[in-house]
């Protein structure tokens, strides 16, 4: 037996490499990618992840034919009377919905989201609110009143955030493990929100008991 091979099969290898646990975290949660982004805005009523003109629709008629919800908006903006809304007022890239003046005055800004795990009732593993980091240019660009307006998947509820509530919270990079991935976000309490809509489930009734307006 030679045991010269024997000893020196191995002589040039190191002592494994001891994997850190923020490598660890690197290699498990990956960053939220643009794939991701499109992936979860795909829907089968959209030409493509970015064509949100039926979310705003349907957000804009929401408002329309629950007077609570106006008035909780209107209760934020100035005393005009001649106000209307406004799609991408900023352009395509920008806030989803803006409200004008007579004079086309810029008065206030929406951002409108849906949520495919809402649906048709509130998830039970949903146990904050997520206001997304790379949406924080929307309140830098100006001081208007900003609302984050989360649809439910058949968009007959909607959750309201309003931009003082917002800004609250700091800006976090949070772990998602039901996605394994990570992103940064403002973590909001659910008693944050303001809840809308039609044929709440009982979980949505005590979820948002407090400090949320139920429209039942």
């Amino acid at each position: 037996m030679n045991n010269q091979i024997y000893k020196d099969t191995f002589s040039h290898v190191g002592k494994p490499t001891r994997v850190s646990r923020e490598d660890k975290d690197r290699i498990t949660w990956n960053k939220v990618s643009k794939e991701d982004k499109e992936n979860w805005g795909s829907y089968s009523d959209r030409s493509n992840s970015f064509d949100d003109t039926s979310d705003i629709d349907d957000f804009i008629s929401l408002v329309n034919r629950h007077p609570e919800l106006k008035s909780y908006i209107r209760s934020f903006l100035p005393g005009n009377t001649n106000l209307i809304w406004k799609p991408k007022p900023l352009g395509n890239y920008n806030v989803d919905i803006g409200i004008v003046n007579s004079t086309h005055e810029l008065v206030a800004t929406f951002d409108v989201e849906r949520w495919r795990e809402w649906n048709p009732d509130w998830p039970t593993y949903y146990k904050h609110i997520h206001f997304l980091g790379r949406k924080n240019k929307f309140l830098l660009q100006n001081e208007l009143p900003f609302f984050m307006c989360f649809l439910n998947y058949t968009k007959n509820k909607v959750l309201v955030v309003d931009r003082d509530t917002i800004e609250n919270y700091p800006t976090i990079e949070k772990k998602f493990k039901r996605k394994a991935v990570r992103d940064t976000v403002r973590e909001l309490p659910l008693s944050s929100g303001k809840l809308f809509g039609e044929s709440f489930s009982v979980l949505e009734t005590d979820l948002f008991r407090e400090g949320c307006i139920l429209a039942l």
